[in-house]
């Protein structure tokens, strides 16, 4: 009897202690719920008075330290500690624009001159230049007559020049690009300058975006669009485009991007760290967030420099690379504007890694590139529930997402989300993740909302269970051996 109630009071100190080991995991489980301490960027929020709805824009320090390509680790918090309702607003939220349009295509006239006083016969027009290749009276043909006229045979001495014009004077719409069709000279670029005027004789530039290219290869970088600093409005107006000194050009036609009716935000900024040579030829960088990246900027760092470059990324380490997209580098401080390259667009990509090659048998510029990273704008619209002051937090590994749709934040609109009252940052914390190595290391392989800390607590929890399991067992034993 004393042996059987010994081994009772065993059960019993084994029970409990599973209890105590379970209730010991779910605090402990509980307490890894995330706390605006845990994030590596929060700011206090400053909401108008009487505003139950506002927004606020996340600012690129925020995204710097995202570590979610999805914004799952983004909270906003009350006084208590208390996770407000939230909605993450981007791209179509923030901006409601219409289709990108395109005119009609317009067709090239070609400039010509002639030598000495000779003038070409009738169907000729007179355009009035002063540039570096031509000053005075040059002319157009609008009327393209059978070769074998007299107008034809008259302008047969005539010399070519390296330009045309285009009739744009019946199109009423703004533009901000233009679409050439055109032959051009390979791996080389070939800047192209552009004017309009009313009257073929007073002429205004117009600033334009990098020039024209078209390298050899496949998936090799081309660009036949020239994009206009300022959209353009082009009713009643001649189009001059000319290339000086670039031989092999021969332009065809033109089609004009119609100008969104709404401008986009401004994309946010930011430089990297320099990157890490490998070879001569590439340059890597390991990427400290996930915010998707619009655009990447790279600029060389020696001037006169020019090198086509394939950028490629990686969305974890152990992933092989792939090419994300093609571009030309380049640096020509003598030329003037458009001497450097513009952004290349990587359409959102979320990276681990970023790697640069030069083209095939080439080698980066000599002190490589500076590379910076654009990224669209993100807004957070709130509900502010709950007593203030409330927090904006940012960046925490392995969060799982909390943000709701935006309609279920109020009966505001889709299209009134833009003019919400906009709430200030004020008291920005930055501190390194409290996550240790092991834990970005995880945060590769584990799914979203899991941390670390989640899984060892479990593993505690089921080697509690089978321990208990196993006291069980062998009292179960000790008792039938008994009993027999």
């Amino acid at each position: 009897m004393r042996v059987m109630n010994l081994l009772c009071q065993r059960a019993w100190a084994a029970a409990a202690y599973g209890v105590l080991l379970a209730a010991g995991a779910g605090q402990a489980l509980a307490a890894d719920a995330p706390q605006a301490t845990d994030f590596s960027w929060r700011a206090t929020l400053g909401v108008p008075t009487g505003v139950s709805l506002a927004r606020v824009d996340v600012p690129v320090q925020a995204l710097l330290g995202m570590q979610s390509g999805g914004a799952h680790d983004v909270r906003v918090f009350n006084a208590a500690g208390a996770v407000v309702p939230f909605a993450i607003l981007g791209g179509a939220d923030l901006k409601r624009t219409a289709p990108v349009a395109q005119t009609n295509s317009y067709k090239a006239y070609p400039l010509f001159s002639t030598s000495g006083d000779r003038k070409p016969a009738r169907g000729a027009v007179a355009v009035q230049l002063d540039t570096a290749e031509s000053t005075g009276n040059v002319w157009v043909r609008w009327d393209r007559t059978d070769l074998r006229t007299k107008a034809a045979d008259a302008a047969a001495s005539a010399q070519a020049l390296q330009a045309a014009l285009f009739d744009l004077r019946a199109d009423k719409q703004t533009l901000s690009a233009l679409e050439l069709v055109l032959d051009m000279p390979r791996n080389a670029l070939v800047p192209i300058t552009v004017a309009t005027s009313a009257d073929l004789k007073d002429w205004t530039p117009v600033a334009t975006k990098g020039p024209l290219f078209q390298f050899d290869g496949t998936d090799a970088p081309a660009n036949t669009t020239l994009e206009l600093v300022q959209p353009l409005a082009v009713q009643g107006r001649y189009l001059r485009l000319s290339w000086p000194g670039q031989n092999g050009v021969a332009l065809r036609a033109l089609t004009g991007t119609v100008a969104a009716s709404q401008t986009a935000a401004a994309p946010l900024r930011a430089a990297l760290p320099p990157g890490t040579a490998d070879g001569s030829n590439a340059q890597n960088w390991i990427l400290p967030f996930a915010t998707p990246i619009a655009a990447l900027h790279l600029q060389a760092v020696q001037n006169n420099s020019l090198v086509p470059v394939r950028i490629l990324g990686r969305a974890e380490a152990s992933q092989p690379w792939r090419t994300l997209a093609s571009s030309v580098v380049y640096r020509l401080d003598g030329v003037g504007q458009g001497s450097s390259n513009p952004a290349t667009a990587l359409h959102g990509a979320s990276l681990h890694s970023l790697r640069v090659e030069a083209g095939k048998g080439m080698a980066l510029p000599d002190g490589g590139l500076q590379a910076t990273v654009e990224f669209a704008p993100v807004q957070v619209a709130f509900l502010a529930s709950g007593a203030g002051p409330f927090t904006l937090a940012v960046g925490r590994t392995q969060t799982a997402a909390a943000a709701v749709d935006a309609s279920l934040l109020g009966s505001v609109t889709p299209a009134k989300l833009v003019e919400l009252p906009l709430a200030t940052l004020t008291d920005v914390v930055v501190q390194t993740p409290a996550s240790n190595g092991l834990d970005r290391a995880a945060s590769r392989w584990l799914p979203d909302g899991v941390s670390l800390r989640s899984v060892l607590l479990w593993v505690v929890l089921g080697v509690g269970v089978l321990a208990l399991g196993a006291v069980a067992y062998s009292l179960m034993r000790q008792m039938a051996a008994k009993g027999s």
